[in-house]
C-alpha cells in the first residue's frame, strides 16, 4: 500500500484573478454614446441636420412656420372671440383666412401690380430725360435738342449745365498759341481728376460736378431701364420661358398660401395642445422660471410683431393715400415703402427728400384736385410743404394714436439699441432680418437681464466658479 501524498510536497496551480468590476476606470464600462461630450456633438449635429432637411423641403416647412406664428399672432384675437362666446376657434380660424385672402391678399397683389408698373414707368421716364439733358448739354447749340427736354426741372437742369458764352467786354477770351509758340504747362496745375469726388477736391466748379453726377445717373439708370425693358417685353422664345416661369411661380406661391392656410387652421384650433406640447419638455424644477422669461418674450415680441407691423401697414396705406392726393410720383411705390420704414426710428424721414426731388422732376405744383395750386410762384413752396405736411400727419398719428392705443413699449428697448439692431439685421438678413431684428434684441435682453447678468456677478462676487449660466453650481 502506498504512501500518501505529501501536501507539502507540490504546490496547487495558480488561480487566475479576474479584476473586479469596480477596479477598472470609469470611462472603460461607457459605451461611446454615453460619454458626455460625444453627447452634446450629436445633438448639434442632429439639430444642423434637422435644420438642413427642412431647408431641403423648404416648400412645406415655410408654410408650417408661417402658419405656426400667424397662429401664435392671432392667438389673442381668437381667444377673445372665443371667451366672449361670439364663435367657436373652427369659425374664428375660417373667418380669419377669408378675411385675410380677401381684404388683404387681393389688395396686396393688385397693388403690388401697379406698384410695378408705376415703378418701371417712374424708371423709364427718368431714364429718357436724363438722355435728352445729355444729348442737349453735348451739343448746346442745337435748339431740337434743346425743345426735347421736358419743361421745367429738366430743362432748368440743361440750362444750369450749359456753360453762357463769356461777355467779351467783360471777359475777353485769351489769345491763342501761335504754331511756333510751345505751350507750358503750368508744374502747379492739377491733373485732370476722374469721378464726383475728385472733381469736389481738386476745386472744379459746380456745374462740372452737376454734369459729371447728370452723367453717371445717366448711365446707370439708363443700364437699369434697359435691364427693366428687357425682362418685361422679350421676345420669342424669351417671352416664353418667361411667361412659363412666372406661370410656375405663381401656382408655387398659391400653393404655398394654400398650405399656409391649412397649417394655420389645425394650429390655432389646437392652440392649446401646441402649448401642451412644448410646456412637456421643461423640467418641473425650473417651469416656473422659464414660463415668466417665455411669458417677457411673448410681451415683447407681440409688442412689436402684433403692433410695430400692424402700425407700419397703417401708416404705409394712409401714406400712399396721402401721396397719391398731393400728387407726389409713384405713390404706390414710396408709400409702402416709407411705411416700412417706420418699423426704425428717425430713418422714415428719408420718404421727405425723395417726395420733393420727384415733385421736383415731375413739375407738380398741387395737389390732384388742385394741380395748379402753386404755378403761379413756381410751385416751389408746395414742393416744400407738402412733404413735410404729409410726414408730419404720419408722424403724429404714429406718436400720439397707434403707438399708444396698439404698441405701448412692451419691447423695453432704447431707441440706439432698436436703430442697432434694425440695421444689423437689414444688413444681415435684408427685409427678413429687419422685421425679426427687433423682437431678437428683445429676447436677447430678457435672456441676459434673467440669466447672464445675475450669473456674471455673481462669478465676480466669488460666489460660483463657472461664468456661463449653463455650468454647474
Amino acid at each position: 500500500m502506498g504512501a500518501a501524498p505529501d501536501p507539502s510536497s507540490s504546490s496547487p496551480p495558480p488561480v487566475r484573478q479576474t479584476p473586479a468590476l469596480a477596479d477598472r476606470p470609469r470611462w472603460a464600462s461607457l459605451h461611446l454614446w454615453q460619454i458626455q461630450w460625444v453627447r452634446d456633438l450629436l445633438v448639434i449635429a442632429a439639430i444642423i441636420a434637422v435644420v438642413y432637411v427642412g431647408y431641403l423641403i423648404r416648400v412645406v416647412t415655410v408654410p408650417l412656420l408661417l402658419g405656426l406664428l400667424l397662429a401664435y399672432l392671432f392667438e389673442p384675437l381668437v381667444r377673445w372671440l372665443r371667451t366672449r362666446r361670439v364663435c367657436s376657434r373652427q369659425v374664428a380660424a375660417i373667418g380669419i383666412i377669408a378675411f385675410a385672402a380677401l381684404i388683404i391678399v387681393l389688395p396686396v397683389t393688385l397693388g403690388s401690380t401697379f406698384a410695378i408698373a408705376q415703378g418701371v414707368r417712374s424708371v423709364r421716364d427718368i431714364a429718357g430725360n436724363l438722355a435728352r439733358v445729355q444729348k442737349s448739354v453735348a451739343a448746346p447749340g442745337d435748339e431740337t435738342l434743346r425743345s426735347a427736354v421736358p419743361k421745367g426741372a429738366w430743362l432748368e437742369i440743361r440750362d444750369f449745365l450749359v456753360e453762357k458764352p463769356a461777355d467779351p467786354a467783360v471777359s475777353p477770351s485769351p489769345t491763342p498759341l501761335s504754331p511756333d509758340q510751345p505751350a507750358t504747362l503750368d508744374p502747379q496745375a492739377p491733373a485732370p481728376a476722374e469721378g464726383i469726388m475728385q472733381r469736389l477736391t481738386d476745386g472744379q466748379s459746380t456745374r462740372e460736378v452737376a454734369r459729371s453726377a447728370i452723367d453717371w445717373l445717366g448711365t446707370h439708370i439708363g443700364d437699369i431701364s434697359a435691364a427693366i425693358g428687357k425682362s418685361v417685353a422679350t421676345g420669342g422664345a424669351d417671352a416664353a420661358r418667361a411667361a412659363l416661369s412666372t406661370l410656375g411661380s405663381i401656382g408655387l406661391l398659391i400653393f404655398q398660401a394654400g398650405l399656409t392656410a391649412v397649417f394655420f387652421y389645425f394650429l390655432s384650433t389646437g392652440w392649446g395642445q401646441v402649448q401642451e406640447t412644448w410646456q412637456r419638455f421643461v423640467p418641473d424644477a425650473r417651469r416656473t422660471r422659464v414660463q415668466s422669461v417665455l411669458a417677457q418674450m411673448d410681451r415683447a415680441i407681440a409688442g412689436f410683431v402684433r403692433g410695430r407691423v400692424t402700425i407700419s401697414f397703417i401708416l404705409g396705406v394712409t401714406l400712399t393715400i396721402l401721396y397719391w392726393l398731393a400728387g407726389v410720383p409713384a405713390p404706390l411705390v414710396l408709400g409702402p415703402i416709407v411705411g416700412i420704414l417706420f418699423l426704425i426710428p428717425y430713418v422714415h424721414g428719408v420718404g421727405v427728400p425723395i417726395a420733393m426731388l420727384l415733385m421736383w422732376l415731375e413739375g407738380v405744383r398741387g395737389p390732384i384736385i388742385a394741380p395748379d395750386l402753386a404755378a403761379a410762384s413756381g410751385g416751389w413752396w408746395y414742393i416744400l410743404a407738402a412733404p413735410v405736411f404729409i410726414y408730419m400727419v404720419a408722424q403724429v398719428l404714429d406718436d400720439w394714436v397707434l403707438s399708444p392705443m396698439i404698441q405701448g413699449k412692451a419691447t423695453d428697448l432704447a431707441i440706439p439699441t432698436i436703430v442697432f439692431a434694425s440695421l444689423a439685421g437689414g444688413a444681415l438678413g435684408g427685409i427678413y432680418g429687419l422685421l425679426l431684428a427687433i423682437p431678437v434684441a428683445a429676447c436677447l435682453r430678457i435672456l441676459m437681464k434673467e440669466f447672464f447678468w445675475p450669473r456674471l456677478k455673481a462669478w465676480a462676487r466669488g460666489e460660483v466658479s463657472d461664468l456661463l449660466p449653463i455650468g454647474r453650481e
